[in-house]
């Protein structure tokens, strides 16, 4: 009787242990939304020299596409321009420099595209004219050469 019952009671664990219908435990990551299948991106400093050592352009890239501050240099080594980015557009504020220091222009950019009003200067520091860019699209022969 008892060896009945120890076979019976092997029998029972066996299907137990063979029944599909018990529940698994699995690790799901719920994603908020908008993020899905993004993974973190991985900033990366660039900085381009002269062959005379001098900076030439230096800022971060995210996916190979600029992103905050952006600067070139003069092969003197004078600031040439300042720009930033987002995602790999221009958008914010836009400052360009003689090769003797002084600013040639500063403006504004809204994805890629100048806007607002824009000054630009001689040599000596001197505003040579005023441009709204929201306006200039229209009469392109009041934009000046950049």
């Amino acid at each position: 009787m008892t060896r009945i019952l120890i076979v019976y009671l092997l029998f029972g664990v066996v299907f137990y242990a063979c029944d599909q219908s018990q529940p698994t435990i699995t690790e799901e990551r719920v994603e908020p939304a908008g993020e899905q299948n993004q993974s973190p991106k991985e900033i990366t400093d660039v900085v381009e020299h002269y062959k005379n050592g001098v900076v030439k352009v230096k800022g971060k890239s995210v996916d190979g596409k600029r992103v905050g501050l952006w600067e070139s240099f003069f092969e003197n080594g004078y600031k040439w321009s300042e720009v930033e980015y987002v995602n790999g557009v221009k958008k914010g504020p836009v400052v360009v420099y003689y090769q003797n220091g002084m600013m040639r222009y500063q403006g504004r950019y809204y994805n890629d595209e100048r806007a607002g009003l824009w000054t630009f200067y001689d040599t000596t520091g001197i505003v040579l004219k005023k441009v709204d860019m929201d306006k200039a699209s229209i009469e392109t022969d009041s934009i000046p050469e950049l």
